[in-house]
């Protein structure tokens, strides 16, 4: 598990279900895309950092860029540590987290909301990268804001092994809109308690990645869902005329396969025939992913399907009455460990086809039969 990859072979790993998920891509070069954090749930640490370190990569020169998705807790909470290690990293994020509203929120939230990991990540990444410039201003630096039909990253092939080129895919515009007038939702109001912030709960603000190393085309499709009109989610993506060309081989399977995120036109349209398929299982939840259903669904276009882990749900132990009560007044929340966070990785070496790359599987993950 720990010999990395050599200078021409591509990697692609997945992690979870900890808390959270993540990605990891090596372009080739010794050169590094991260996409996402995932939070070890025995070590309470990021698992890429973890992982990088193993396979001895230098990550604070080799980190070329840095996604984070959305800022749900599953998909942010660990960024700043991880950002703060990838010094010569470039940061993007959803353009819906870079709006001037949501700035703003950050800025006046601290002491007038309660508690939220995903605000209080989202302020360190913000200090971080202002620490990083001469004059102090954020914008000096970053983040970079991702939106849809927007080129974040592009490392010519000369002098390298592979021509890489990282394009987002959304937010669109309508789900910009949609993200801003929930934040102006959030924003606190002089003299009213502290409260809460509340989730966005449609993934609408996701990016979805569409990533180009040399001849192999990925498509990551973060949490974005499915919604009815044609400007948002899915829909937006597929009517665009500027997204890239081509299909992709391998697909990370969006929001853990759940159906709220099935779209029969992506899969036909923007995937090969027969892909490989990653998921990760969303396994904290009453009602975990992804379901018998949902796996139905993704077989009717691959049959190489690999999930990080079981999708086991919470489920919380039988417990003396008087033992339950103490645990809800000590703590206010509670996960199940199910055990050290799977891992899929995929190594495919130029010159050898991309058909048959070498599938490695460690600690819980599998292959769906």
């Amino acid at each position: 598990m720990k010999t990395p990859p050599s200078r021409d072979e591509i990697e692609i790993s997945i992690f979870g279900p900890g808390i959270g998920e993540a990605i990891v891509i090596h372009m080739g070069d010794n050169e590094w895309l991260v996409v996402d954090s995932c939070i070890d749930r025995i070590t309470r640490n990021p698992i890429t950092i973890k992982y990088l370190k193993d396979l001895n990569v230098n990550i604070s020169s080799s980190v070329k860029l840095f996604i984070v998705t959305h800022w749900h807790d599953d998909h942010i909470r660990g960024a700043s540590t991880i950002l703060e290690e990838c010094e010569g990293a470039l940061f993007a994020c959803s353009g819906a987290i870079g709006s001037p509203e949501f700035i703003q929120f950050c800025l006046s939230s601290r002491g007038a909301l309660m508690e939220s990991s995903g605000l209080d990540e989202f302020n360190d990444i913000l200090e971080i990268l202002s620490s990083r410039t001469n004059d102090g201003r954020m914008e000096s630096r970053g983040p970079q804001w991702a939106i849809a039909d927007r080129k974040l990253l592009h490392l010519p092939k000369k002098g390298r092994c592979f021509n890489v080129e990282v394009h987002a895919l959304s937010p669109s515009d309508a789900a910009m809109t949609l993200a801003l007038r929930e934040i102006g939702q959030m924003m606190p109001k002089a003299g009213t308690p502290k409260r809460r912030v509340i989730s966005q709960t449609p993934n609408h603000a996701s990016v979805a990645l569409w990533v180009i190393i040399e001849d192999l085309n990925i498509l990551l499709g973060s949490d974005l869902e499915n919604h009815p009109p044609n400007n948002l989610g899915w829909k937006a993506v597929l009517l665009s005329q500027n997204r890239p060309a081509g299909r992709a081989l391998v697909v990370k399977v969006p929001h853990h396969g759940s159906s709220d995120a099935y779209n029969r036109a992506m899969w036909d349209q923007m995937v090969f025939s027969d892909p490989i398929a990653l998921l990760t299982p969303f396994a904290s939840g009453v009602k975990p992913l992804p379901s018998t259903a949902d796996i139905g669904r993704i077989r009717k276009h691959a049959s190489r399907i690999y999930c990080t882990g079981q999708p086991l749900g919470w489920h919380s132990p039988r417990r003396d009455p008087s033992v339950e009560r103490t645990i809800r007044e000590t703590v206010r929340t509670r996960r199940l460990i199910h055990g050290r966070m799977g891992h899929v990785r995929l190594r495919f070496r130029a010159g050898e086809g991309l058909k048959n790359p070498k599938i490695e599987l460690f600690e819980g993950a599998y292959a769906v039969g």
